[in-house]
Order: C-alpha cells, then sequence, then structure tokens
C-alpha cells in the first residue's frame, strides 16, 4: 500500500472515530437528561401527589359540613400550602366534585383535585425541551363515621365504663382510645349490641357480658373527630353602675306593672300579690327575685345584673309562668329557677350558669347558650325541652367554670341546631378547661330523655343515661366516658334532619 493511500485511510479513520464521539455525546447527554431530568420530575410529581392528596380530603372534609359551598377554596388553600398555587409558577389547580359508581360508596360526598404544572428541564433544555408537563389527581370521599362513641383519653383505665344492669343499643360503633390494658371495662349484667368496638389497648370484663361484635384490641389511635370545630365566641359582661338606692319591692294587690329600665342598690323583689309584670327591657339589677305570687311575668332583651359578687341575676320562685321574649340577653350572675313554675329562656351570655331546681317546666328557644362560668345544674323532677339549641360551657373573670350537671329525674328532650356553624352540637365543652375530678359532667335523665346531637366534653369525663328519639342521632365524645346503674341506652344514627348530613365525618382518601 503507498504512502498516500495510507494518509487518506488514516484521514478518514479519524473521521469515522470524531463522528461516532459525536453521536455518542449526544446519546450521553441524552442518558444524563433522562437520569437527572426524570428524576426531577418524579420528585416534582411525589410532591404534587402529597399536595392533591391533602388539598382532596381537606375538601372532603368541608364538604361533609356546614360549610360545603366553600369546599373548593378548602381545597386549593391546602394545595397552595403545600406549594402549589392555582396560576403561579405553571401551576393550574382543578377542584370538583365528580358524581361516582361502582366501587366507590354510594354514601359518600367526593371531592376530586387534580393539579398539572409545566415543569422547566435541565439537559433536555438541550434537546429543544424547555418544559415538560407533570401532573396528578387524587379523590377523597366524606362519609358518615363508624362511631359515635369516642372515649378519647389515650392512657386512663376504664375509659370507657359500663357497670350495673347497662344495656347499649347503637347503630354506629364505640371507638376508646386508651392504651390501658383495663381501657374498656364492663362489670354486672353488660349488653354491648353496636357496629363495631375498637380499643387501642384491651378489654376487662366481669359479671354476664355479652358484646355484638366482639371487641377488637390493638386498634390504631384515632384522633378527636372535632378538634377543628371552632368554639362560639363568648363574650364579656360590664356591670352597669347603680341609677337607684335601697330596694324596689312593690307591696300589696297589684294587677300589673310595666317595669322601666333601673339598677337598685339593694335590688328589685317581687313578694306581693301581682297578676303581671313586664320588665320593658334595658339594664336591670341588681338582682331580681320573683316571688310565688306573681303570676305572669314577661322579660324584654336587655341585660340583667347582680352588681358583682355570687348573688343570682335573677331569681324565680313559685308557680309563676315567666317567659323571656326573643332578642339578646346578658345575664351577669346566675339565674336561678325553683318551685313549679313555666319557664321559656332565651339565648344568650349566662355569666354564672342556670340552675333549675324543683319541679319546673323550661322551655329552651334555639340558639347558643353561653354557660361563663357555673355550667348547667338541674336538679329534681323538672321538664326540659328545646330544639336548635346548643349549649357551650365555659368560664368567666368572675365565675369558674362547672360543669353540667343534669342527675335529678328531669326528663330532657332536646336537640341540636340543624344547620349553621354549630350544626349537630348539643353540648360543647371549652377545650382549655382542665381533666380534674370535679370537672366531670353528667348528662343523666330519666327513661324518657332524648338528647339528639353530639355531646362534646372533650377533655373531662362524662356519665350518661339518655337515648336518641326514634328519627334522631346521638354522638357521645369525651375523655371518659361511664354509664352506670340501671340504663338502657339507645344510640340512633338518622342524620336526615341536618342539612350537611352528619356532624362529623369520615374522611378516607380513594385515588
Amino acid at each position: 500500500m503507498t504512502e498516500g493511500v495510507m494518509a487518506r485511510y488514516r484521514t478518514s479513520e479519524t473521521g469515522q472515530i470524531m463522528t461516532l464521539a459525536a453521536i455518542s455525546l449526544v446519546m450521553l447527554i441524552s442518558f444524563v437528561a433522562l437520569a437527572v431530568d426524570v428524576g426531577y420530575f418524579y420528585s416534582v410529581r411525589r410532591k404534587m401527589q402529597t399536595a392533591a392528596d391533602a388539598a382532596a380530603v381537606a375538601g372532603a372534609n368541608s364538604i361533609g359540613t356546614s360549610n360545603a359551598s366553600n369546599y373548593e377554596q378548602a381545597a386549593s388553600d391546602v394545595a397552595t400550602l403545600n406549594g402549589f398555587q392555582n396560576g403561579q409558577n405553571g401551576v393550574t389547580v382543578t377542584v370538583s366534585e365528580p358524581s361516582l359508581s361502582s366501587p366507590y360508596p354510594s354514601t359518600a360526598s367526593y371531592v376530586e383535585v387534580s393539579i398539572s404544572q409545566a415543569v422547566p428541564t435541565f439537559f433536555l433544555h438541550a434537546l429543544g425541551y424547555s418544559t415538560m408537563n407533570v401532573s396528578t389527581q387524587a379523590i377523597a370521599g366524606s362519609s358518615n363515621p363508624t362511631s359515635c362513641i369516642y372515649a378519647l383519653d389515650q392512657s386512663k383505665s376504664e375509659a370507657f365504663y359500663l357497670d350495673g344492669n347497662v344495656t347499649v343499643d347503637a347503630s354506629c360503633g364505640i371507638t376508646d382510645d386508651s392504651s390501658s390494658g383495663s381501657a374498656l371495662t364492663v362489670d354486672g349484667n353488660i349488653t354491648v349490641d353496636t357496629s363495631s368496638i375498637g380499643v387501642v389497648g384491651g378489654v376487662s370484663k366481669s359479671g354476664n357480658v355479652s358484646f355484638t361484635p366482639n371487641p377488637v384490641t390493638g386498634i390504631a389511635n384515632q384522633a378527636d373527630p372535632l378538634s377543628s370545630l371552632a368554639a362560639p365566641s363568648v363574650g364579656s359582661c360590664t356591670q352597669a353602675a347603680t341609677t337607684n338606692s335601697g330596694t324596689y319591692s312593690p307591696s300589696g294587690i297589684l294587677s300589673s306593672l310595666n317595669i322601666a329600665p333601673a339598677v337598685y342598690s339593694g335590688g328589685m323583689s317581687f313578694s306581693g300579690i301581682l297578676s303581671s309584670a313586664t320588665f320593658t327591657g334595658g339594664t336591670y339589677g341588681n338582682g331580681i327575685s320573683l316571688g310565688g305570687l306573681v303570676t305572669n311575668t314577661t322579660f324584654n332583651p336587655g341585660q340583667y345584673q347582680n352588681g358583682g359578687g355570687t348573688g343570682a341575676a335573677i331569681t324565680i320562685n313559685g308557680n309563676s309562668s315567666t317567659t323571656f321574649e326573643s332578642g339578646s340577653y346578658t345575664f351577669c350572675g346566675p339565674v336561678v329557677l325553683s318551685g313549679n313554675g313555666t319557664v321559656t329562656l332565651q339565648p344568650g351570655l349566662y355569666e354564672g350558669g342556670i340552675s333549675i331546681t324543683g319541679n319546673s317546666n323550661v322551655t329552651f328557644s334555639a340558639g347558643t347558650y353561653i354557660l361563663a362560668g357555673g355550667g348547667l345544674s338541674v336538679t329534681g323532677n323538672s321538664t326540659l325541652s328545646g330544639s336548635g339549641v346548643t349549649f357551650y360551657n365555659t368560664s368567666s373573670s368572675s365565675f369558674a367554670y362547672a360543669p353540667i350537671d343534669l342527675t335529678g329525674n328531669e326528663t330532657a328532650n332536646l336537640s341540636a341546631p340543624t344547620s349553621g356553624s354549630l350544626q349537630g352540637i348539643l353540648f360543647f365543652q371549652d377545650r382549655s378547661v382542665t381533666g380534674s375530678s370535679s370537672n366531670g359532667s353528667s348528662v343523666v335523665g330519666n327513661s324518657s330523655s332524648t338528647f339528639n346531637g353530639v355531646v362534646y366534653f372533650p377533655t373531662t369525663s362524662l356519665s350518661y343515661l339518655g337515648n336518641s328519639s326514634s328519627t334522631g342521632y346521638t354522638f357521645l365524645i369525651a375523655d371518659t366516658i361511664s354509664i352506670v346503674g340501671n340504663a338502657n341506652v339507645s344510640l340512633g344514627s338518622n342524620y336526615s334532619s341536618l342539612s350537611g348530613g352528619s356532624p362529623i365525618k369520615s374522611d378516607a382518601l380513594y385515588e
């Protein structure tokens, strides 16, 4: 082979090597691009999926409450908190309420969240791909919960305690969060028939005990299902200055009185024979006492005060008929009802609470009753009724917290609101209250008593005896729960009266 031919051959070989090297470099860049960019896309999608899951659950949680119309905003807000805000950095967040068929449960309401983003590339940019679209979706559903009895304490023995001749019949389940070996304790002739019984810890039983179904122990801890429920605003009570000295005390036989606003240093006392008394509205005090010979009394909206101290703002004795007309009321001091009278109360601020004794017949008009200290105490054979009511039990600067104490032989038929922010909430204990033994509440009525709604005492103990109405529902949620004595407790789960369904929802991520 001549030298010229060899030179041309070497030149050709060099060109081939350069071509192969160039092709290999392109392939190497492509593989690096795939390794780096695809890995980055996967990382973005993983974060995106987490955001979509959380947003869907937030939307499902909202759609199952009285704020159902805000489910889109709730889902979008959570997506933003997780780094994906609609319209920013190429992100699109779509929230919808899909209609799904089997295998999705037909009893649930669903929220679908889709998130997409044009994600910038690194090495793929050299190949002409400046962005790649990454997307994901999630579907969550909100349905009625499986449990209606929740013992929230995570360590106490006897967190749920049954003793005596007790029958519990519920179309829903029991959840006991205590890890104690005797978290669920039953002693006596006990029959429990529910849809499920789950206990984090163990079960201790003695006597003649029947469970349907048998308890499942070792379950995962369940969070307070109402931990996100906002408490109502409480307000405050400012005692007005005295306007009159002495005591207002009309005497003799009188047909009727119209009583203008006034604050007497010695209070207002009515003990004569009086067919009717009307408080025209405004500020009254200091302390009003109605004796047994006042036949009919009408209160109009305003502030009724005790002048400070521990005395009652209003004391109603005897057999009179007393009506508080609708409107805004503030009671600076306890309201005490005794005797055999008939009383119609209105929602408002009850600083010092409400005490009911004797055989009073008391109607609670619809609304929220703020018990700012003093609680609600009922003894004797009184009759209580109220539809659309919530009792929020807290304290004030003047009166210490006191429990709900329904321990007499009263007949109570109380039901929670069917709409609004407190839909389904009958009793609501301030979460800041400590769980001391003196703070434990009793919601106990006779065999004819019904409590429709959520009985919620998240940090204190609850002793309960009552039923749901035939078309109603009851939730018992407390730090610890006891049912003791000769008790036949029937808890329903009919939420047809509520605009948003069950006040407690069980949220699940389906896709």
